[in-house]
């Protein structure tokens, strides 16, 4: 190490023992001959996080350098930011530092998102809109011309599949196209930049055979740890229902008199908040025996008609997330050992093939009533909340093939 790291170094621990006892809430980092500083920040633009957490923060660009001078100048830009988080004045935007242009680009679609908060759900402001505002972030060019647009697009295409890079474009186009309408814009770069840009329609359903599901049912009924899963996972089996639907479902949604299931509510599994289903549409599912005695096993004796049907082993809200990633799944512990989950457990034993994600339940069970009971794909789709079409697009393949009859021509 030579004497300007050496003194650089000693210099950085001295600046974070005065910002410790300052209480700051900021420190100093050194790394590859580069300063940072560190601490409990807001979420930056496009970022899907709603609390303070910790972050890092380049002062590279700043003109701040890896010396004993530079530590000086850090250890002031750490005093000043402290204060401004906590007078709640903290701009992520002045140390994202993009392009003059680009920062245009970037208000632009923040007035847009604003503009559409009214019609469309918080989920999509808050995935696919802020996902989407995290790309232009990334990517850190200015976009002024058919020319840019395009070199977006390939970088995007380079950095996601085509089916996502695709949304994205579709949104800035929709955002520009709303801008030149309204003025703020003069051209509208994105138009016609999806053309030829196809997405990938290869989705092939993977269902359970009747063995695997029995198999997993019987795993999870029997399991010491997730055993209060299994009426969750049957569901997902005897319904075909997405996840979001079932975690939804409240006891005043279940018609035990008329013998049905009223989907009409879900929760967005990724940000827990709970919405309209899906299609936004309200859809009835036939209460079976199988579904029935199962429903009924699980309804408590004194529960009001908003309570959950399914829940945690705490009497919360059901997380599908953690379902998935710890009991389904599996996981890796703070150890660094991996611990399979029920599926990858059977994957192992040989009981099932290969692993699936839970939601090859839905595709199991749309697969064995279109294949196993000859139920018409229409009135498949209508139980699970699909078009026709789309039954027809992607499930086509299971269908029984009959042969051609000899018609004497």
């Amino acid at each position: 190490m030579d004497s300007v790291a050496k003194a650089t170094k000693e210099r950085v621990a001295q600046a974070n023992g005065r910002l410790k006892a300052g209480n700051v809430g900021l420190a100093i980092m050194l790394r590859n001959n580069r300063l940072y500083l560190r601490g409990t920040l807001p979420p930056k633009p496009g970022s899907m996080r709603t609390q303070n957490h910790q972050q890092e923060l380049s002062l590279g660009f700043m003109g701040i350098r890896a010396n004993p001078a530079g530590v000086g100048a850090a250890e002031k830009e750490a005093r000043r930011i402290g204060v401004l988080i906590q007078d709640g004045k903290f701009d992520w935007r002045v140390y994202l530092k993009p392009d003059a242009v680009q920062k245009i680009a970037l208000e632009l679609w923040d007035k847009y998102v604003v503009y559409k908060s009214a019609t469309v759900s918080i989920t999509t402001v808050r995935s696919t809109y802020a996902k989407t505002r995290g790309k232009l972030v990334k990517w850190d060019r200015p976009i002024t011309d058919k020319l840019s647009a395009y070199e977006f697009r390939e970088w995007l295409l380079q950095d996601c599949q085509a089916v996502t890079a695709r949304k994205y474009l579709s949104n800035l186009n929709a955002c520009y196209q709303w801008a030149v309408n309204c003025g703020l814009a003069e051209l509208n770069p994105f138009e016609g930049i999806t053309q030829g840009l196809r997405g990938s329609n290869e989705f092939k359903p993977d269902p359970f055979t009747q063995e695997e599901v029995q198999a997993i049912l019987e795993a999870f009924q029997s399991h010491k740890l997730y055993n209060y899963y299994y009426p969750y996972v049957r569901f997902l089996f005897l319904t075909g229902c997405r996840p979001e639907d079932a975690v939804g479902l409240l006891w005043k949604h279940v018609d035990f008199g008329g013998k049905e299931i009223d989907f009409r509510e879900a929760v967005n599994t990724q940000f827990n908040i709970r919405k309209k289903s899906k299609t936004g549409k309200s859809r009835v599912f036939p209460l079976g025996e199988d579904l029935e005695v199962l429903l009924q096993s699980i309804k408590p004796e004194n529960g009001q008609p908003d309570e959950l049907v399914f829940r945690s082993r705490e009497g919360a809200q059901l997380s599908h997330p953690n379902f998935s990633r710890r009991a389904w799944k599996g996981y890796t512990n703070r150890h660094g050992k991996w611990i399979p989950g029920i599926v990858n457990q059977l994957v192992e034993a040989g009981a099932v093939d290969h692993y699936r994600e839970p939601y090859a339940c839905r595709d199991t069970f749309i697969s064995h009533c279109i294949l196993e009971k000859g139920i018409h794909p229409v009135q498949v789709a209508a139980w699970v909340g699909n078009s026709p079409e789309i039954i027809h697009r992607h499930y086509a393949g299971v269908v029984r093939k009959i042969e051609v009859p000899t018609l004497g021509f």
